[in-house]
């Protein structure tokens, strides 16, 4: 597999050059401030991006060394790194500029036909190595703190572990007894009957508890609402 190395920092290139002349298959064809047209045949660009790196810095590189499989952007992740770890781990995960960037980026780069791999700037060695080998296999990877940010970001959000509804608002003690009879298979009347209410009132009860579990049928109600502790067995 052949790197390029790119790093505005000398003792950083000296040290991922080191790292990459230490992997059986991998050779180092170039390194340098900047891209450079006369690097030779590359396979990875293994960069570190800055706040100065946008998109036209990254066209720039993609263009002059015209990696064949991918590019690695250390850096893209630092911001997402940071901020996660002075969150506390039950803080609600946000969707912020470092997350905004990687997914920039990893548009430019996969537009371009290649797989993108985004790290913080002081990323592990192991680390390194890994999202150069998935990249090269033509896999894109994120740090594992920018990945979580992404799937929050996409991912519909879900009961807290103390069984609150997914609305955050808890459902009263009718809804309770309405959602255990649903949970045996009651029909509305006969939940009706049991209750002594309207069934038209079992029917706004029930559409009240699907509203707050989140759920588009009343069997996905009751699914949730075990899932969620909500149900005395």
């Amino acid at each position: 597999m052949r790197i390029y190395i790119l790093s505005p920092y000398p003792t950083v290139r000296a040290g991922l050059a080191a790292l990459a002349r230490e992997q059986p298959g991998w050779t180092v064809v170039g390194q340098g401030a900047g891209a450079t047209p006369q690097a030779g045949e590359v396979d990875v660009l293994l960069a570190e991006v800055d706040e100065g790196a946008d998109a036209e810095t990254v066209s720039g590189w993609l263009g002059q060394l015209r990696p064949a499989r991918g590019m690695v952007a250390l850096g893209a992740a630092t911001g997402a790194v940071a901020r996660a770890e002075r969150r506390g781990p039950r803080e609600p995960r946000q969707r912020d500029g470092a997350l905004d960037r990687a997914v920039a980026l990893a548009r430019l780069v996969t537009d371009a036909g290649l797989a993108f791999g985004a790290l913080p700037r002081d990323a592990g060695a192991e680390e390194i190595i890994a999202a150069t080998t998935a990249v090269a296999g033509g896999l894109t990877t994120l740090d594992r703190r920018l990945a979580a940010q992404a799937l929050a970001a996409i991912t519909p959000p879900r009961a807290a572990s103390d069984g609150t509804p997914a609305s955050g608002e808890p459902l009263t003690a009718r809804e309770h007894e309405v959602l255990q009879l649903l949970a045996q298979g009651i029909p509305n009347k006969q939940i009706a009957q049991r209750l002594r209410i309207s069934e038209h009132t079992v029917k706004f009860h029930v559409s009240a508890i699907m509203t707050k579990l989140g759920a588009a049928s009343r069997t996905e109600a009751v699914t949730t609402a075990a899932r969620r502790g909500l149900l005395l067995l």
